[in-house]
């Protein structure tokens, strides 16, 4: 019996009853063989030429030898060996192989021996007798006396192989026993003769025989036998339903006719109507091969650890796909596939993305490095409709990210920064990148917003399609109009990685003197692959060798480490020696220690040649021969270039993601930047492994890279590094506003773009980062404030403690509970003890939202001069109720009326705008009308654009009485109609506080936490901040969507919200404004803490 887990060797058998005196090999040509096995879920291949079964290798030289066994089959005349052997139903566990040997011959020849005293005497017995049939179909035989033949035709004899010996067969086709060809016309009456009709027979089987499934006619003559003498018994093989028929309906052995059969089915009374002929149902074979079934197709799989399940559920719904989906099932069904080579499985948020690598017979993995081809799906055509509108040109999305990134070393989890562009269109972006150096002046911003955000193959489709469409090159373009490292960092994430690798090499290489560094970043850091993938670059780039410009460039050991790296011969199996790891670390301790000197060559042999998990055995191994770490060695034994390098190679098997995380600290460490490395290793590995190398840089120096590089870099030059290290999707303005927005409207159809307000207009997510407090008790929070505030001094952390973590109902309530105990109005002790933007936050913070805007629109209007920015930040940007709100309490507080106030200090459209802002009658519903967007966009269209000056009225009207939902279609259509934005044509039509206002309106329908991201920028941007203005965001929106204009901030300049603030203002004021973003508990240093902090490694 096999050991637990292991699975029975499959038995082979003939099926026929034992023959006294016949050995149980010998069979003939129609005996059934069959083989089976006591493991369930098993699969059987079988040879039939005595050759070892391959189920992984079925044919040999274009001919199958290995068969599946899929029921039971017959064997040719002769000696036969079969091998079978059960595989389990996975491919991992397999039986002990098993053989038999038969000997085959023709039919009746077998038992040719045994007919020497046989006559018809073996055939008398019972006949079928049926009550329900007349006597001609009813044959009884008289006498057991011997039958003389009168026709020369062959009698069908009696096989001894069949299980009835004694009985005349009968035939699978016939309802009642056929004795006509055995007897011919008997004495007492003539027999009807009846043509035994030729028998189907199944296809050809395993060994090329046949085998007779309904069992079939004796042969028409037997060579050797002549007239009167009796043929050898002829075996007739029975058909399995005729002969389960016979085992099941007739128990006591017994003929039975056709009557007795339906008598046993049920007698059923004949209908009064003639019954309508039906055509009988299609005959079952009677051998019956295993029906493998299609796994059931279910909505959802089991989970819960049952991966068997799981994986079923996926293999029924690719089977689905692939029938309703003609490219994709022509597609796998063409190639032959081998086994599987990989599998990944992610979560994507959204959906679960599997990824199945399956070996391509004949050709080794990785042994090819061309870029994946994409074939061009075409689709259907669309049905006709009256009006054919135009769709965008649809084309096969490019591979998520680039062959060259799964090439690295060892598959480790690591995640990248940047990743594919989910709605991307080349197209698009190359119209975008082309207005954004139209003209004069060129748009940095837009050009980041594209390069930073799309995948490797992405930007190189880009780069494809921009000289398509303009016939020039998109690297020669930025070169014309950007400069300097920006121009670096663009120009690098428009090469592909092998091309990238294979010019920064050369850049070391050519000219006077060498950067060793380059070299050796790159060569030390990569993989087998990926090394192969470079130096065929580098020869179709630059018709040299890079193996011979590497040797004329360098010398030394540190050449002999670079040659031996470019061989790309390192082992990259997963696989440990310990035993090999002592003794490469007993090589490498007498080579550097234990020597007088260095063999730098034991070295080079072990750290060039050996595989990252057997090089880390080695370091633990020598770890316990020496005392000191494996780097101290190096640095003891070796200096230099060569010191560098390998370095480079021991801190890569260690940790590669620590290793790029040291490189990028050295870049920015102290006074200057190594602009060139910085820009090299973020681009490289911005795809790979970038959420890794953040992770470690931030354990070693105790900052985030983010926070380094915002300090160390400006500009442009700072805003597209911090995207490529921070990811993410591009702000919402680069494809909401400008030239995105135009060229995505124009290829998207009506169904798209009303698909796209729907969204915008009911998925409107707010989430506020000041939340009510627990266990909230007003009168302790009134004691609080009032021992912070009594006697000499003020305890701000406790005031900060108090109103930054509590909701604006929990600080109403305290205020109450403070004059109710102390007689004081909190607001005038608190402005009494603080000052600054400290003191300008907490009395923001004691009241309720319609005091502090209408305190802010009173002081915005009284005395010299209008604050229009306040105006238009809060009368442009609140909702019908919030309006009404505000005006309520501006007029309990100050007893005018705001409108009034707003009229006597304003002119103009200016004045208009805010008046018909105030009369709070948006229309607030979601719905929205396309053919009305359509009649408003030409309106503004012919009011500004078309117009010689500005119609601003009929911009005013549309702006501020349409819904949000109606005024994003109108935008819509604005922008196909005028190819250009809406903005942009306010820009150009308009100026001064109208200008702004309308900005405003604009951009709140588009993104409310986008604006406000933008005027929190505004605030701290250059040198000094509005306090005024930080604080009138902090208080007015941290309970209702600081969590979005978080996200917008962080997306749109690269920095967090916190960073900013902690970089632009101080003190208690700085830790009130960072609690009420939802950051209280974060500390934040000043910039000459983190330059000294810099300082210390």
């Amino acid at each position: 019996m096999p050991s637990a887990g292991a699975v029975c060797p499959p038995v082979i058998t003939p099926l026929r009853k034992a023959i006294p005196g016949l050995s149980g090999n010998k069979i003939d040509t129609s005996t059934l063989i069959e083989l089976c096995t006591e493991t369930n879920e098993c699969k059987i291949f079988f040879t039939s030429d005595g050759t070892k079964p391959n189920p992984f290798q079925r044919r040999v030289a274009g001919r199958e030898v290995t068969f599946k066994y899929i029921g039971p089959f017959t064997l040719k005349p002769g000696k036969r060996t079969i091998k079978a052997i059960a595989v389990a139903r996975d491919g991992l566990r397999e039986s002990d192989v098993m053989t038999k040997q038969f000997n085959v011959e023709d039919i009746g020849r077998l038992t040719q021996h045994l007919t020497d005293d046989t006559t018809t005497d073996d055939y008398s017995g019972g006949f079928f007798d049926d009550s329900d049939q007349d006597s001609e179909s009813t044959l009884k035989l008289k006498s057991k006396k011997k039958i003389t033949r009168k026709n020369k035709s062959p009698v069908r004899g009696k096989s001894p192989l069949r299980k009835s010996l004694t009985k005349a067969p009968r035939e699978a086709w016939a309802s009642e026993p056929l004795l006509s060809d055995t007897l011919g016309s008997a004495s007492d009456g003539p027999y009807p003769s009846q043509q035994i009709p030729d028998g189907p027979f199944n296809p050809t089987n395993y060994s090329g025989t046949q085998i007779n499934v309904w069992g079939g006619a004796i042969p028409p003559h037997i060579p050797g036998v002549g007239p009167g003498i009796p043929p050898p018994p002829y075996p007739t093989q029975y058909g399995y339903l005729t002969e389960n028929m016979i085992n099941t309906c007739n128990p006591d052995g017994r003929y039975v006719t056709v009557g007795d059969i339906k008598k046993m089915v049920g007698n059923k009374k004949p209908p009064p109507e003639p019954p309508r002929p039906v055509e009988p149902p299609p005959t079952k074979p009677a051998i019956e091969y295993p029906i493998y079934q299609d796994p059931p197709l279910n909505a959802v799989s089991p989970g819960k650890g049952d991966f068997k399940d799981n994986i079923m559920h996926i293999y029924a719904h690719m089977l689905e796909y692939a029938k309703n989906t003609k490219d994709f099932r022509l597609r796998v069904a063409e190639p032959q596939m081998g086994k599987m080579l990989e599998a990944k499985f992610e979560d994507e948020g959204d959906g679960y993305k599997i990824t199945v690598v399956m070996a391509k017979p004949g050709i080794p993995r990785g042994s090819v490095r061309k870029q994946p081809k994409i074939e061009t799906f075409k689709k259907p055509p669309p049905a006709e409709k009256p009006k054919p509108k135009k769709k965008e040109k649809e084309k096969p999305p490019p591979p998520k990210s680039d062959p060259f990134f799964a090439m690295e070393t060892e598959d480790l989890q690591t995640e990248g920064t940047v990743k594919p562009y989910d709605k991307f269109n080349a197209e698009q972006d190359a119209e975008v990148l082309r207005g954004a150096m139209k003209g004069l002046g060129t748009d940095e911003e837009a050009i980041t917003n594209v390069l930073a955000y799309r995948s490797n193959p992405q930007r190189q489709e880009v780069r494809s399609t921009f000289k398509t469409m303009f016939g020039k090159d998109l690297i020669e373009e930025l070169k014309s109009e950007l400069s300097g490292h920006y121009l670096d960092t663009c120009k690098s994430l428009l090469m592909a990685p092998a091309e990238y690798d294979a010019y920064q090499l050369h850049k070391a290489i050519k000219g006077l003197g060498t950067d060793e560094d380059v070299l050796i970043e790159i060569l030390c850091t990569r993989s087998n692959a990926q090394i192969k993938m470079i130096k065929e670059t580098y020869k179709a780039k630059y018709n040299k060798e890079l193996e011979k410009d590497i040797i004329g460039d360098t010398s030394g050991n540190l050449k002999r480490l670079l040659v031996s790296q470019v061989q790309a011969n390192r082992d990259e199996s997963k696989e440990v020696d310990r035993n090999k790891a002592k003794q490469d670390a007993k090589a490498l301790y007498e080579a550097g220690e234990k020597k007088w000197g260095t063999d730098e060559s034991r070295f080079n042999v072990i750290l060039v040649s050996r595989s990252y998990p057997q090089l880390r055995a080695t370091f633990d191994e020598y770890d316990k021969l020496s005392k000191k770490d494996f780097e101290e060695v190096l640095k003891s034994e070796m200096s230099g270039d060569l010191l560098s390098g390998m370095k480079t190679i021991v801190r890569c098997v260690r940790n590669k993601a620590g290793h790029f995380a040291r490189q990028l600290q050295k870049t920015m460490k102290g006074i200057g930047t190594d602009d060139d490395t910085l820009v090299r290793v973020v681009v490289s590995r911005c795809e790979i492994d970038m959420v890794q190398i953040k992770e470690a840089f931030e354990s070693l120096t105790g900052q985030t890279l983010q926070q380094y590089i915002a300090d160390d870099l400006s500009s442009d030059y700072r805003d597209v590094i911090l995207a490529l290290v921070m990811g993410g999707p591009p702000p919402e303005r680069a494809t909401k506003s400008g030239k995105g927005f135009v060229e995505a409207v124009k290829y998207k159809t009506e169904e798209e773009l009303d698909e796209q307000v729907r969204m915008e207009t009911e998925n409107i997510q707010e989430d506020p980062t000041l939340k009510p407090a627990e266990n909230f008790n007003a009168e302790n929070d009134a004691e609080v404030l009032r021992k912070a505030m009594k006697g000499f001094g003020t305890d701000e952390k406790s005031i900060i403690n108090v109103l930054g973590f509590r909701s604006n109902e929990q600080r109403m309530e305290v205020v109450k509970t403070f004059k109710t105990m102390f007689g004081k109005d909190l607001i005038k002790e608190l402005e009494s003890e603080l000052s600054g933007g400290l003191k300008v936050l907490c009395r923001g913070l004691c009241m309720t939202s319609p005091d502090f805007d209408a305190m802010n629109l009173n002081k915005a209007i009284k005395g010299l001069g209008t604050d229009e920015q306040v105006l238009v930040e809060i009368i442009c940007t609140r909702s019908n109720a919030q309006i009404q709100a505000f005006k309520a309490s501006y007029k309990t507080k100050y007893g005018k009326e705001l409108e009034t106030d707003v009229a006597g200090d304003t002119s103009g459209n200016f004045k208009r705008l805010l008046i018909s802002c105030l009369q709070a009658n948006r229309d607030e519903s979601k719905e929205f009308d396309r053919n009305k967007a359509k009649q408003d966009a030409q309106a503004l269209h012919e009011a500004g654009e078309k117009k010689w000056g500005t119609d601003e009225s009929r911009f005013n009207v549309i702006l501020v009485s349409r819904s949000y939902a109606q005024l994003r279609a109108t935008f819509q259509e604005y922008a196909k109609l005028a190819n250009k934005d809406i903005e942009d044509t306010l820009k150009s039509e308009m100026s001064g506080d109208l200008l702004k206002g309308m900005l405003a309106v604009v951009r709140c329908i588009r993104s409310k936490p986008s604006h406000f991201a933008d005027e929190l920028y505004k605030s701290m941007k250059g040198l000094g901040t509005d306090d005024d203005r930080l604080c009138r965001i902090l208080v007015s929106r941290c309970e209702v969507d600081m969590v979005q204009i978080k996200e917008s901030f962080q997306q749109a300049y690269k920095q967090t919200l916190g960073m900013f603030i902690a970089d632009d203002v101080s003190g208690d004021y700085k830790d009130l404004s960072l609690a009420l973003i939802g950051e209280g508990s974060t500390t934040g240093k000043d910039k000459t803490e983190k330059k000294s902090k810099k300082g210390w490694f």
